[in-house]
């Protein structure tokens, strides 16, 4: 990923919401909302399939491993683009201690609280991808199982927080987000995991 473009874009997607032009700022937050916890999801389902002997037999696991990890920077810039959204908006005046730190926000701060905790979440589950060789494979599991948390928090946070979240196609999004990786989760637990592939004997 070319950190300059995005830098770039960033840039541009910040000063173009500053302009408030018709609500621009609460849509793009709301949909980058949306497509942050869509990422999330679609990048632990591959994570929990990529073990599978069903998905091995189907794809790489570089390829998987690579969807896996790239989907969890993208899960990042969308996290951003939802910051950056949020402070742009004057609907509710978000400051930035109120997105930073968990529980200032006097618009719902318990539900905008477990969204600030499942950024930070993300961060250290996301540049873990990077970091493994550096962690050890114990360690890299163990910040992999965050994941699930960060999900419960994510799903609090788009359930409760969010001006639309009474609406049925969100209230389907979101419990399908989670019920699709308690389905994956469950499958994976129940299904053995293929065991190393035999050598083939050399003639003597």
């Amino acid at each position: 990923m070319n950190m300059k473009l995005v830098t770039l874009g960033l840039a541009a997607l910040t000063i173009l919401l500053f302009f408030d032009i018709d609500q621009l700022s609460w849509t793009v937050a709301k949909a980058s909302g949306f497509v942050a916890t869509l990422l999330l999801v679609g990048s632990m389902s591959v994570g929990i399939m990529s073990s599978t002997k069903m998905a091995k037999s189907k794809f790489h696991a570089g390829d998987m491993f690579e969807v896996h990890r790239i989907s969890g920077y993208l899960m990042l810039l969308a996290i951003a683009v939802h910051t950056i959204g949020l402070l742009a908006d004057d609907y509710i005046g978000f400051s930035l201690s109120s997105i930073l730190i968990p529980g200032v926000s006097h618009y719902r701060p318990v539900a905008v609280g477990a969204g600030i905790i499942a950024a930070y979440l993300s961060l250290v589950v996301a540049f873990s991808f990077d970091l493994k060789q550096w962690l050890g494979p114990k360690f890299w599991r163990v910040t992999h199982v965050l994941s699930y948390p960060l999900l419960a928090l994510a799903l609090v946070h788009g359930v409760l927080a969010g001006t639309d979240t009474g609406s049925l196609g969100t209230q389907v999004f979101y419990y399908g987000c989670g019920i699709l990786v308690l389905t994956l989760t469950i499958f994976r637990i129940l299904t053995p995991r293929p065991g190393p592939a035999r050598r083939s004997k050399t003639a003597g």
